[in-house]
């Protein structure tokens, strides 16, 4: 999401940072839709296999990028939820959120 913030920021300068696309949509609507997009693309990268039998044993992988994505979108919460004025402390709670969407993706789509 830093990359499409740079990418929007190129291109329209009065863009703020933000990696929350949720956020991002309120705020900045051109870089919240950018970002909305990017993730779809993610996901969709995920889903393009020709062969049923590609296609079933695929998909673990396919359940894995829908809930990595739904989850990013509530886990980027993570670093608005809590206002600090230190941004090692931002840092760190975006590191958090990464690693906790990361095991909930994990955890629930091996469930699943």
């Amino acid at each position: 999401m830093g990359i499409a913030y740079l990418i929007v920021k190129v291109f329209y300068p009065p863009t703020s940072f933000s990696i929350v696309p949720i956020v991002s949509l309120i705020e900045s609507p051109a870089l919240g839709v950018i970002q909305l997009i990017l993730l779809g693309l993610i996901v969709a990268f995920a889903y393009p296999v020709r062969t049923r039998v590609a296609g079933e044993s695929l998909m673990v992988v396919r359940k894995l990028a829908i809930i990595a994505a739904v989850g990013y979108l509530v886990f980027s919460l993570l670093p608005v939820a809590f206002r600090v004025p230190y941004i090692q402390t931002y840092i760190g709670l975006v590191i958090a959120a990464d690693v906790l969407n990361g095991v909930l993706a994990g955890v629930v789509s091996s469930i699943i």
